[in-house]
């Protein structure tokens, strides 16, 4: 029992301990990864917008999908609340898959330690995602009243966070010995883009497929960020738990497998 405490403890500890370095090192990568670029880090703002113009052209323009209890705006916005936790996953996922064998002098280094390279990795691509909720609360305000539904908006990102650095955690150990894994992480983003319920809603999924919706991480959290700002609903009680708990476990064992694992990887660095 304690030393099952200890285990759930020991990621929150390591973040608590180096937050100062960690917080300073992200903020450094954020200006960085826009650095040279004519728009500079407006670019984490113009990421979301760019692909809901896509989606609102593709879906409501061309398409012409219609849900029936949301106006057309109401539906635009309703694409960009899947778009923005999405492009916030697919840009971690990328971004701390490599971020290891991207990184190897700095994993190398006893002053910084390894377990918050990935960590870093995340929250960088994840600027995208506090940017587009902020447009998508902002858009929102002009169309309804606030909720304090909205208040819940900072734990779904949060959760999301969390498991997104669990996966990568243990992807990044594992790119270190397979090099073809970015390609890999590419055809798998893809087909996440496809199963997601962005463009249409839980409802419309064939009775066959959606238990299958069940294994996809991204459709908890997606679905919880269309409830809460667009619906106005609190989001289903089991979405909640399973999002919740597979965020939870994913970061935890994550961190333990990374702990546990990574002085035999750096034989590969």
């Amino acid at each position: 029992m304690f030393r099952s405490l200890i285990a759930v403890g020991a990621p929150f500890q390591a973040i608590l301990k180096h937050h100062s370095i960690l917080a300073r090192t992200t903020w450094v990568d954020i200006k960085a990864a826009y650095a040279g670029s004519v728009l500079g880090i407006v670019w984490v703002i113009m990421g979301p917008l760019l692909m809901l113009s896509v989606y609102a052209l593709t879906y409501a323009v061309i398409f012409k999908v219609r849900i029936p209890a949301l106006s057309t705006t109401e539906y635009v916005l309703y694409v960009f609340c899947g778009i923005v936790p999405f492009l916030a996953f697919a840009q971690s996922l990328s971004a701390g898959t490599l971020s290891l064998s991207s990184n190897r002098a700095v994993m190398l280094n006893t002053v910084f330690p390894a377990e918050m390279i990935p960590l870093r990795s995340v929250l960088v691509g994840s600027a995208s995602m506090v940017t587009g909720t902020m447009i998508l609360l902002f858009s929102d305000f002009m169309w309804s009243k606030p909720s304090p539904l909205f208040l819940l908006i900072p734990v779904v990102m949060v959760f999301q966070i969390m498991f997104s650095v669990g996966v990568c955690w243990m992807l990044s150990l594992v790119a270190l010995l397979v090099r073809d894994l970015a390609q890999l992480i590419y055809f798998i983003t893809m087909m996440l883009l496809i199963i997601t319920p962005i463009a249409y809603t839980p409802d419309m999924i064939p009775d066959g497929m959606k238990t299958l919706m069940l294994f996809n991480p991204l459709y908890y959290f997606v679905t919880c960020f269309q409830y809460i700002i667009i619906l106005d609903r609190v989001p289903p009680v089991d979405t909640l738990v399973i999002g919740a708990s597979v965020s939870l476990a994913f970061f935890i064992i994550g961190y333990s497998v990374f702990h546990r694992s990574k002085q035999v990887f750096y034989d590969f660095a």
